[in-house]
Order: structure tokens, then C-alpha cells, then sequence
């Protein structure tokens, strides 16, 4: 399982489907395009495939217009970019027999993926995207990176990293980085478009989430919820929330910050921030979740209400065991 395995299953196919997370981000969907921008220049048929559909922010994206929710392709190797096939929502069980034709490829920085459901996989939790790591295969494909590819690389390394002010930032990143704006990827623009053009709706959704965050511990938990209704009222969808959260995990002493959104009247999607105190993979993996040990997510099958109170009640038993390691 290594990045020249992973490396040589593409070289080795004819078609190529890259495959984003569910509730694509700019991480999933710029690698996913880069592969499929870097196989086509190979003479391969690509596809890049996104259950949900692509946020405002990154519809300038190249090629973000042509993303399917199913693949169209006849199978040959499916790379799963960002996540495991599990994360990949509506593709896995829409796609399934699809898929299990396919020869599954996994790229991924997240130390929650074993990788094991793939005949070839890269895992690198030392990377802060896996845009970086797409950034560094590409070139052992043969292929230059131009300003389409470094685009779309540089996208998700800005929104992964916080542009460069998260802690997983490291001087491979910036090198990579710097290879990628040197290749013509317009950083200004990509960081305006993801963290700073804002919808009003968007704003007046958050709006209203900052009204009702409340905390625990004596601020040490940080939570706010997003309701459909919020959604209604607002007039925006579940993808306005995205970077609500880097907001939350701004407030000063908390060790854990979590936004539990409402996708329906039975399931809860989590996304929980952490400090070193703390380890975010230890909470969401109790609800089958996963990601970094600063940044994770999760879904929860249940109300809201209930999702809640289960989420809090393990974000306080993860500041317990931190208390008890004495970190």
C-alpha cells in the first residue's frame, strides 16, 4: 500500500472514475478533478463523480460543472479521494454493483481510513490535504501540472489548511504550495471565493446558529445546532453551514467545539473541532465517524435533540479522559 502502487493502478487503467465524499468539499473535489484532469491528458477516459452537489464556492472551480452523481464509465479503477468508500454517501449503495466491478483505488490524509477496501491505497495522515498528496502523484504519472491542475490542488490545500493557519500546515504543504501558484493557481482568488465571498443567506444562516450556541464546563464545549428550519427561513441549503464550524472553534478556551446540523427528522450530521487537550476522532468514531485528531465528522441516526445529548454526553467524557492523561 503505497503511493507507487496507487501510481501504477492508474497508469494501468483505461478508465479512470474519481470519486468524491459525500457533501463534496474543496479537498475530495480538487483532487478528484486534478486525477481526472491528469488522466486525460494520459489518453485515459475519466469522470469525476460527487453523490451531493458541488457548493457555490467552488462551481468556478475547472471542470466542476461536469461532475456526475454516477458513474458513466464502464468500471476500470475507481479512486476514492478524501475518505474511504463508506464516506462517499448515495454512490456506494446506488453504484454498488458498479462498484463491485470496479478495482477500488483510495487516496487519502485521514488517520481514520485503513484503507483495506482497496486493491491499492495511500494513506498519509501527515499530509494537511489530500490535495497535497494528489499534488505530489501526479508528477509520477508523466503528467505537468498546469494551471487548470494546480487550480484546483490549491483549493483544497487552502480550505484543509485554513490557508495555512491550521496546525497540520507543515513545510511540505507550503513547498507544495508554493509549487502549485508558481504553476499559475491564483491563491487570492481562491481563498476569497471559499472563505470570504459570502452569500447574505449564507451569513443570515449563521446568524441565527451563533444565536443559539451555548457551552459546557465552563466554555471548555462549545456547541451550536443548525435546524432545516433555519434552512427555510434563511432561504439556503445544508452546504451554507460549511465553515461554520473554523468560526465556533475560534472561541477562546474551548477544548472542543461541535455544530450538529439537521439533515432530517431522524439523522444529525457532526462536525467537531478539537484543541491539543482533546482528540476528535475518539468522539465522532463512537457514532462511526472519523477525519483528524483536530478536525472529525459523523453522522448520527437520530432527532436532533437526541443526537444532541448523545454527542454532548461523549464530548464530555473525552475532556474526562483527557483530564485523566493530563494533557
Amino acid at each position: 500500500m503505497s503511493r507507487e502502487a496507487v501510481a501504477e493502478a492508474i497508469r494501468n487503467a483505461s478508465r479512470v472514475t474519481a470519486i468524491c465524499h459525500e457533501n463534496p468539499d474543496a479537498d475530495t473535489l480538487g483532487s478528484a478533478l486534478a486525477l481526472r484532469m491528469a488522466a486525460e491528458r494520459l489518453g485515459k477516459q475519466a469522470e469525476v463523480v460527487a453523490a451531493d452537489p458541488v457548493p457555490p464556492s467552488l462551481a468556478h472551480l475547472p471542470g466542476a460543472s461536469e461532475v456526475r452523481t454516477v458513474p458513466q464509465l464502464e468500471p476500470d479503477v475507481a479512486v476514492i479521494l478524501d475518505g474511504p468508500l463508506s464516506r462517499t454517501g448515495a454512490v456506494a449503495t446506488d453504484a454498488a454493483e458498479w462498484l463491485s466491478r470496479a478495482r477500488i483505488v483510495n487516496i487519502d490524509h485521514h488517520v481514520s481510513n485503513d484503507g483495506k477496501a482497496a486493491v491499492a491505497a495511500w494513506i498519509d495522515p501527515q499530509a494537511a490535504a489530500t490535495c497535497e498528496m494528489v499534488a505530489l502523484l501526479i508528477p509520477d504519472l508523466g503528467v505537468e501540472i498546469d494551471v487548470a491542475i494546480a487550480t484546483v490542488l490549491t483549493a483544497g490545500i487552502v480550505q484543509d489548511t485554513h490557508t495555512f493557519s491550521h496546525p497540520n500546515a507543515t513545510p511540505r504543504t507550503l513547498r507544495v504550495a508554493a509549487d502549485l501558484v508558481a504553476a499559475g493557481a491564483p491563491l487570492s482568488a481562491i481563498h476569497h471565493s471559499i472563505y470570504a465571498d459570502k452569500a447574505f443567506g449564507t451569513l443570515a444562516l449563521w446568524g441565527q446558529i451563533m444565536a443559539g450556541m451555548a457551552q459546557r464546563r465552563a466554555g471548555r464545549i462549545v456547541f451550536a445546532t443548525m435546524t432545516t428550519g433555519m434552512l427555510a427561513e434563511t432561504g439556503t441549503d445544508p452546504v451554507a453551514s460549511e465553515g461554520f464550524i473554523d468560526l465556533l472553534a475560534t472561541t477562546k478556551v474551548a477544548d472542543i467545539t461541535t455544530l450538529i446540523k439537521e439533515v432530517d427528522d431522524s439523522h444529525a450530521r457532526v462536525s467537531v473541532r478539537t484543541s491539543s487537550r482533546a482528540d476528535a476522532v475518539a468522539i465522532t468514531s463512537v457514532f462511526g465517524g472519523g477525519g483528524h485528531a483536530r478536525a472529525a465528522g459523523c453522522s448520527i441516526d437520530a432527532p436532533l435533540a437526541e443526537a444532541m445529548t448523545k454527542l454532548l454526553d461523549e464530548c464530555e467524557r473525552e475532556l474526562d479522559r483527557a483530564d485523566a492523561r493530563g494533557r
